[in-house]
């Protein structure tokens, strides 16, 4: 082979190894895989449901948004607090950490595994209450759950809607 056929070579290999890799499931460096599910964020009322187990729900939620997951800053709050009532419904799950301190022992087996020095719940979920939430959407046929990323309280009652 000459210099400039290898040269050729080498360089096609250079140039086609990121999708070689891409294609065989592994990602080139600095990259990062797209989420499998939406991260979104949404308004609306808490509501505690209890039965056979105690349930969370957003119900009166808004039209829920895509977003990146990562903590809300104030636009992103201010901005929520205008638009606050909805027709959507949501179940919420993975809530522990944003139940009081109390609750959070409550739910659950947490109590078995949680000593109530090391609670960290901050208590932004409470029934009544208008939240800011941000999670992953799950939708199903069923019921659309949001597995809780992050909750921000925005009044201690759920206006009328």
């Amino acid at each position: 082979m000459t210099t400039r056929t290898l040269l050729a070579a080498a360089l096609a290999a250079a140039t086609l190894a990121p999708q070689i890799a891409t294609a065989a499931g592994q990602r080139s460096p600095g990259t990062r895989p797209e989420p499998q599910v939406e991260v979104v964020q949404t308004v609306g009322c808490v509501e505690q449901r209890i039965s056979e187990e105690t349930t969370w729900w957003l119900t009166r939620a808004v039209e829920p948004t895509e977003t990146r997951p990562r903590v809300f800053n104030e636009v992103e709050v201010e901005e929520a607090r205008e638009n606050t009532s909805g027709d959507h419904v949501f179940q919420l799950v993975g809530v522990a950490d944003f139940l009081t301190a109390e609750g959070l022992l409550r739910f659950g087996q947490r109590a078995i595994f949680t000593d109530p020095e090391q609670i960290n719940a901050t208590g932004e979920l409470r029934a009544g209450r208008t939240v800011l939430v941000k999670g992953l959407l799950i939708e199903a046929d069923d019921v659309s759950r949001i597995n809780l990323l992050s909750v921000v309280g925005l009044a201690d009652t759920c206006g009328q809607g």
